[in-house]
């Protein structure tokens, strides 16, 4: 998690890779609220949500940087195997997990459960479960947006923080 009150020199990658990762969040929410209606659609969006997020983040601890990468490859992978709800699995798993990381940075009520509501969304899914992933879909989705707006809220040096600290 990155240091607000320090400003590193950015350049034109942490530029990059700010906004990518927050239009990731963006993307996100967008392909979780259209999920019950557009399940093939909103789960490509959502490959392409969580390969921004994961390849976009800035997260000090490099284990938990790769963690979320290498889930991020695995669910390309799968979508490439022809196993699309596990690739689905997979992104909800990247956002949900960057979702809890940024309950830390902004306190929105409700964000540290996505987590478990993206896993009620992909259960839903397997199960068929329809009434239950509007819900689950609608709640998860209306948090990524009140994220989205607080990420983009914030000046970018934000999200990088202290330089220094970064594991290589």
């Amino acid at each position: 998690m990155a240091d607000p009150h320090i400003k590193s020199p950015m350049d034109f990658w942490d530029y990059f890779t700010v906004i990518m990762y927050r239009l990731g969040f963006v993307v996100a929410s967008i392909m979780v609220l259209l999920l019950p209606y557009q399940t093939e659609w909103a789960s490509l969006g959502l490959l392409i949500a969580g390969t921004m997020l994961a390849s976009s983040l800035h997260l000090y601890l490099k284990r938990f940087r790769f963690i979320f990468q290498f889930v991020a490859w695995i669910g390309l992978l799968c979508q490439i195997f022809g196993l699309p709800i596990f690739a689905l699995g997979a992104m909800l798993l990247v956002v949900g997990g960057l979702s809890y990381k940024e309950y830390f940075c902004f306190r929105v009520f409700g964000l540290n459960a996505q987590p478990l509501l993206v896993a009620v969304i992909w259960l839903t899914i397997l199960l068929d479960q329809m009434l239950l992933l509007q819900i689950s879909s609608g709640i998860s989705g209306i948090l990524l947006v009140v994220l989205s707006i607080q990420k983009w809220r914030m000046p970018l040096h934000f999200d990088i923080g202290d330089k220094t600290k970064f594991e290589v």
